[in-house]
């Protein structure tokens, strides 16, 4: 997912993450000096270098496996079509080289977060990548992951070499599918002395600041946000400590001790934690946590294993937290905005926020960037309603911006004029309807194509000759989050984030008749449900209720079935 634009990861809560990178040099890979568990997915990885995105891509091609994607690369879990597929691809190797993938998603970021609930992220500069490692990048500029990798060998010099997935596509398409179709998984080579974590590999291109952040090894099992101790010497975790329902959303290393955010998505609260790695006696420890405009908290003390939690309720609000160990402190920038995600904080001089702009319960979906401003679509879940806002990035007086929505067969609605800090908020529902938004800025304007469609978070339309959608078989307030493609049918997973309940629909491609399909889905350490039969257009909706566990969803289509392993753990 690498581009010389800034584009909009987005993440399955709707949050967004900037993810910014030009075209890594692409070498040869050097003789394999060394092999880890990770092995079988270094190979895997190798094996795909040249792939696009499956069958979707402008230069069709299948996976090495003869899928027709990797993941979602072509039918998009968040997008309904083609999407940034870096994260996808690693999720990819990992998944079919037999390892544990609860928690991972399209978000470069969710592989971080994994090392962390797993024990296995490696932020050491010392550490030495092995094969099959996933390799995440960030920026000088924000504290993004922006990009994530496969190391597909260690050489015999020392250097590493990786597979991106998701480099070198088109620039200047204006979406996130353009980009999807036309490039492909690329290997690059890293030397020795540019492997370690912080450093800025030359063979990446450093126009926007660039560093390996972390390496990430995978296990054979494991759990989605309940992270372990951080040490065996620590018995608690930060999970432990913040409580039931709180997952790692953010972390930074303090050496000696690691400050934790994490976040309740059913109650909107914050909680922050500074958890010491080897506790042998009380010393100064600190855990802060700050809501942008409104409430801060801290827990000043002499602590033997942790500091906090501090707890702030921000379910629409950006974040500013931190800690301190001993002599050590450090604290974020305004992040992690808007229900509880890493929506963008304010820019250059700018002193709004997109979430500030829309209000309470709205998330940023989208974003399009327009040199000296940015326009933003967000969605509100509860409610069905998209808002568009055009914040400038560098306010220096009122000058002509706009802010524009339309709803596909609906209505529509524009905010012209002369302001300083943003157009907007331009405000219409659209639970089950694409939409169209853009804005200007002074001569620079931009409209998006119609796209976002179905219950506001990317769904997709109704499969080709099925008058169904997921999101109308399962009904009002539930989002896609995740499918798998049967060849003939596909299997929907989407989730309603104001009830805490799953769904799963299994809907045939072109339906001519009724044939035998199921939709599964089962809690782990609770129910599950299936529905089997004979139907035309889909199986299920099967419901379960998991708002803090992981769940194992499938279907089946005639012969062909599949089911998951553990993830989405919430």
């Amino acid at each position: 997912m690498v581009s010389s634009f800034t584009r909009l990861l987005r993440r399955i809560s709707g949050a967004a993450a900037v993810i910014l990178m030009l075209a890594l040099v692409s070498l040869a890979p050097a003789t394999t000096a060394s092999a880890a568990a990770g092995g079988n997915a270094a190979s895997l990885a190798a094996a795909n270098i040249g792939k696009t995105a499956g069958t979707c891509a402008n230069h069709p091609t299948t996976n090495s496996l003869g899928g027709s994607q990797f993941i979602h690369s072509c039918s998009g879990g968040y997008s309904g079509g083609p999407e940034y597929w870096c994260a996808d691809f690693a999720e990819w190797v990992w998944q079919n080289s037999g390892f544990y993938t609860g928690g991972l998603t399209a978000a470069a970021s969710s592989f971080y977060t994994y090392g962390q609930n797993n024990g296995t992220l490696h932020t050491s500069t010392s550490y030495s990548p092995q094969p099959g490692d996933a390799v995440e990048f960030g920026s000088i500029y924000d504290s993004e992951i922006h990009h994530v990798a496969i190391v597909s060998s260690v050489n015999s010099d020392g250097s590493i070499t990786i597979a991106n997935g998701d480099w070198n596509g088109t620039s200047g398409t204006g979406s996130m599918a353009g980009f999807a179709v036309s490039s492909s998984v690329v290997a690059s080579t890293i030397s020795a002395g540019q492997k370690s974590v912080g450093s800025e590999p030359s063979t990446v291109d450093t126009y926007d600041g660039y560093y390996i952040k972390a390496y990430t090894t995978p296990v054979a099992s494991g759990s989605g946000n309940n992270p372990p101790p951080v040490t065996s010497g620590n018995p608690y975790s930060p999970s432990a400590v913040c409580g039931s329902g709180f997952g790692v959303i953010d972390s930074h290393d303090l050496n000696g001790a690691v400050i934790f955010l994490l976040y309740n998505s059913s109650t909107g609260q914050n909680c922050v934690t500074t958890l010491v790695s080897s506790p042998s006696s009380a010393v100064s420890l600190n855990a802060t946590l700050a809501v942008q405009g409104g409430a801060s908290g801290s827990n000043p003390g002499s602590f033997t294993y942790y500091a906090g939690p501090v707890t702030e309720s921000a379910p629409s609000a950006c974040v500013q937290w931190g800690g301190t160990y001993k002599t050590t402190s450090w604290t974020s920038g305004w992040t992690h905005c808007g229900g509880g995600s890493g929506a963008p904080g304010p820019v250059g001089s700018n002193i709004y926020t997109p979430t500030q702009v829309c209000g309470s319960g709205y998330g940023v979906i989208d974003s399009h960037d327009l040199g000296s401003a940015v326009v933003y679509l967000l969605y509100n879940g509860s409610t069905g309603n998209n808002c568009v806002t055009t914040l400038a990035k560098s306010a220096a007086g009122a000058v002509s911006m706009n802010a524009t929505l339309a709803v596909q067969g609906g209505n529509s609605a524009s905010n012209p004029g002369s302001f300083t800090y943003y157009a907007g908020p331009v405000v219409e529902n659209a639970p089950n309807s694409c939409v169209q938004w853009g804005g200007s800025y002074q001569s620079t304007s931009w409209t998006s194509s119609w796209s976002h469609c179905g219950t506001g978070s990317p769904s997709p339309s109704p499969a080709t000759g099925n008058p169904y959608s997921a999101a109308q078989v399962c009904g009002s307030g539930y989002s896609v989050i995740d499918t798998h493609n049967l060849g003939d049918a596909t299997v929907y997973l989407l989730y309603n984030s104001a009830t805490g309940d799953n769904c799963v629909t299994t809907l045939a491609a072109n339906p001519a008749g009724a044939v035998s399909m199921n939709a599964t889905l089962a809690v782990q350490g609770g129910n599950s449900a299936n529905n089997p039969g004979t139907f035309t257009y889909y199986a299920g909706p099967v419901v379960e209720h998991a708002p803090s566990a992981c769940v194992e969803w499938g279907g089946s289509y005639k012969t062909a079935s599949w089911t998951s392993g553990w993830s989405h753990c919430a």
